[in-house]
């Protein structure tokens, strides 16, 4: 009998995102409403902004890929 794998979701908040890259939050802001760009768009619970950190990971893969081609 298989058992269901639990798949445990992690999350950056916003001022996280802006440490990882090293970006204020106004070029947090143009990423998200840059459409060409693909950064990933952000869950708001209570008016916060989240990211998925799988997200961001396959973004920053593509990126990687692009500059490399």
């Amino acid at each position: 009998m298989q058992t269901a794998k639990k798949v445990k979701a992690e999350f950056l908040t916003g001022p996280q995102v802006q440490e990882r890259y090293q970006k204020s939050p106004v070029t947090i802001w143009r990423w998200i409403n840059d459409s060409a760009l693909g950064f990933p768009q952000p869950i708001r619970i209570n008016r916060l902004n989240y990211w998925r950190l799988a997200e961001l990971e396959a973004w920053e893969a593509a990126q990687a890929g692009q500059s490399a081609a």
